[in-house]
């Protein structure tokens, strides 16, 4: 089984890259990981809606050339509308997916500041939220790869 994480943009502070850096080298001792960056789209502090549509329309088209055809791996949007769930129960799903679906990769999607494109939600197999609440999008990336390490200990 493979893990990937797809996101926008880089981890500019050193206490953030930091932490992943951790988390993914407890990741890998279990299994192969990346993080794949995508490069992000200027953004203004007052866009208009066509400007908002065309950023997210531009790094959702570099997020999906990194994504399979449908099948061949498990797509998850990390969306705030999405699904949420315990640590334990999330582990439990995604252990019962791998066995029940023969599923050989694992890939996780983080959007820019300005959230995900329809098409990559679209495209998705599922949402996944850690909260109702808005994180940066730097953090939400420490807060998944420290998730994945949990379940890679669990592998």
């Amino acid at each position: 089984m493979k893990i990937r994480i797809i996101c926008v943009g880089k981890v500019k502070e050193a206490f953030y890259r930091n932490r992943i850096r951790e988390y993914s080298a407890l990741i890998q001792k279990r299994c192969p990981f990346e993080i794949i960056e995508v490069a992000d789209e200027r953004t203004a502090e007052h866009m208009s809606e066509t400007e908002v549509r065309n950023v997210l329309k531009t790094e959702g088209e570099r997020l999906l050339n990194y994504l399979k055809p449908d099948g061949e791996e498990l797509v998850t949007a990390l969306c705030i509308d999405g699904e949420t769930h315990t640590t334990g129960e999330w582990i439990k799903g995604l252990e019962s997916q791998m066995k029940q679906k023969d599923i050989r990769q694992f890939t996780f999607i983080i959007g820019g500041s300005l959230g995900l494109a329809e098409a990559v939600i679209r495209r998705a197999d599922r949402k996944l939220s850690f909260s109702n609440l808005t994180f940066p999008h730097q953090l939400m990336r420490v807060m998944l790869t420290e998730q994945l390490a949990a379940l890679a200990g669990k592998l």
